[in-house]
């Protein structure tokens, strides 16, 4: 059977049983106490505060100056961790582009639905400069007709 794999270093245990499991884990530890909160955080899928408080909950002790260490470089990781983020999702408000929208005819002004580029009079692969000037001229002769059908109807 497959090992399950955890996401997010996020643990499958509740706190109780964690806490009886971690128990007899302490008594078998045979790491250095430098490693402890590393090698806790390994065996039962935890991130390094929750790590801390089960062991603390069980009786270790650690110094005041270890533990603000720890708070400081968990506050800096989640601040790197967002400003990554916000670099790799940027604000699509800004760098909008609204071309294709335009050309396929979803905004005021763009083609009609299922024209093609031979009734334009452009090659497959136009520069854009060259589909916006087809498509004015196509809505001069579209308001050119508007007049001319106008026209018509006052004339009778």
């Amino acid at each position: 059977m497959a090992k399950k794999e955890l996401t997010n270093r996020k643990t499958t245990q509740p706190k109780g049983i964690r806490l009886k499991k971690a128990r007899q884990w302490i008594l078998t530890y045979n790491g250095t106490p430098k490693h402890m909160v590393r090698n806790y955080r390994k065996r039962f899928h935890v991130d390094i505060m929750t790590a801390i408080s089960d062991l603390k909950a069980i009786g270790v002790e650690f110094t005041q100056e270890y533990l603000d260490a720890v708070k400081a470089s968990e506050a800096e990781r989640i601040r790197r961790k967002h400003l990554q983020k916000q670099q790799e999702q940027p604000d699509f408000n800004e760098f909008q582009d609204d071309r294709f929208a335009f050309i396929a005819g979803y905004t005021e002004g763009g083609a009609p639905y299922g024209i093609s580029w031979e009734e334009l009079g452009l090659e497959p692969y136009a520069s854009y400069e060259e589909l916006m000037e087809a498509y004015d001229r196509m809505d001069r002769q579209r308001e050119q007709m508007k007049v001319d059908y106008d026209d018509d109807e006052f004339e009778e």
